[in-house]
């Protein structure tokens, strides 16, 4: 999937726990959300999008991704396939 895309939902889905949960434990709430709902390989494509600078993400979403990304079950994104 399109890492732009990805990250724009995460900030979407950031703003909307921001406003429901608050900023202090919104990202508790986006980490949750992305677990439960995004497929695993979302999960590894913003996760391994936060390990190289996390570029365009806003402050919540960039927490919620490190949160996901201390995780010991952390998603790692597959290898290239041939090419």
């Amino acid at each position: 999937m399109n890492i732009h895309h990805l990250v724009k939902m995460v900030n979407e889905i950031s703003a909307f726990w921001e406003g429901e949960a608050g900023v202090t434990e919104a990202p508790k709430s986006v980490a949750a959300h992305l677990k439960r709902y995004w497929d695993p390989r979302m999960r590894a494509q913003i996760v391994e999008h936060y390990r190289a600078g996390a570029g365009g993400l806003c402050d919540t979403a960039r927490a919620a991704v490190g949160i996901l990304a201390e995780q010991p079950s952390a998603p790692q994104a597959p290898p290239p396939g041939p090419t």
